[in-house]
């Protein structure tokens, strides 16, 4: 029985011998936030415009809708904008209900045809949504901006704010008298997230989720900015970092 007691005391005290081991690792680590938003004024748009072309039958009401769009496109291109970046995303028809002809048919059905137009010189965009506002079209909306080179400003946040988490661990070590040794973990604290900024508000880009980060520092290019539309896009990165302790 003694030397049963003696065997369980012994792999108990190897226990906590190898726990505090652990331990004093986990104690020789500093682990740190990197935090990092980006921000430049948008370099390209897109605008989506919707007309209703009337007719006696279905195909006449799309033949409408169709000149209807081809005008405005006309317009358009003579801005600049070329016609691959003008297409027709969407289209809807159906009995014209609202304001049928009363003792004629030249009315009886509708088409309504959504075109996409995408503005790569942003100098461009006031005029472009003048001139389809003044259109005969049924409204104009979901105007979104965006970064040509979008991929690589959301590469160059993330590695910020890597460096900026191993500015803050240097800052740190030094502060108290310690170095740092290697990199023993690296952790992206959710996606890197894009939203453009209206007036102090922000807009989360639909193609990019966002989250809530810790904005320790901003850096701002808002030298490309033109017209009265110009609007920003701020992109933010945090990661955590733990590095050994020497």
């Amino acid at each position: 029985m003694k030397k049963i007691l003696v065997i369980i005391l012994s792999l108990f005290l190897l226990s906590k011998a190898i726990n505090a081991q652990d331990a004093g690792l986990k104690q020789n680590q500093i682990s740190v936030l990197g935090s990092i938003e980006l921000k430049e004024i948008a370099d390209q748009a897109s605008v989506t415009f919707a007309v209703k072309g009337i007719g006696s039958s279905l195909r006449k009401a799309v033949d409408n809708a169709s000149k209807m769009v081809q005008k405005v496109t006309d317009k358009l291109i003579t801005l600049g904008i070329k016609s691959k970046n003008i297409s027709t995303s969407q289209f809807y028809s159906g009995e014209n209900s609202g304001d049928k002809a009363f003792l004629s048919s030249s009315r009886d059905y509708k088409a309504i045809l959504h075109t996409l137009v995408k503005i790569v010189n942003m100098k461009s965009l006031d005029s472009a949504l003048y001139l389809i506002s003044e259109s005969e079209i049924e409204d104009a909306s979901n105007i979104i901006f965006s970064l040509n080179d979008e991929l690589g400003l959301r590469r160059k946040a993330r590695v910020a704010a890597a460096m900026k988490a191993k500015e803050k661990a240097e800052d740190i070590a030094g502060a108290l008298g310690v170095m740092l040794g290697k990199v023993v973990n690296i952790e992206e604290m959710g996606p890197t997230s894009t939203v453009s900024i209206r007036g102090g508000r922000t807009y989360p880009n639909p193609f990019n989720p966002s989250t809530s980060m810790l904005r320790e520092e901003s850096i701002v290019d808002e030298s490309k900015g033109s017209g009265f539309f110009a609007q920003t896009i701020s992109i933010t990165s945090q990661v955590r970092v733990v590095f050994e302790i020497k």
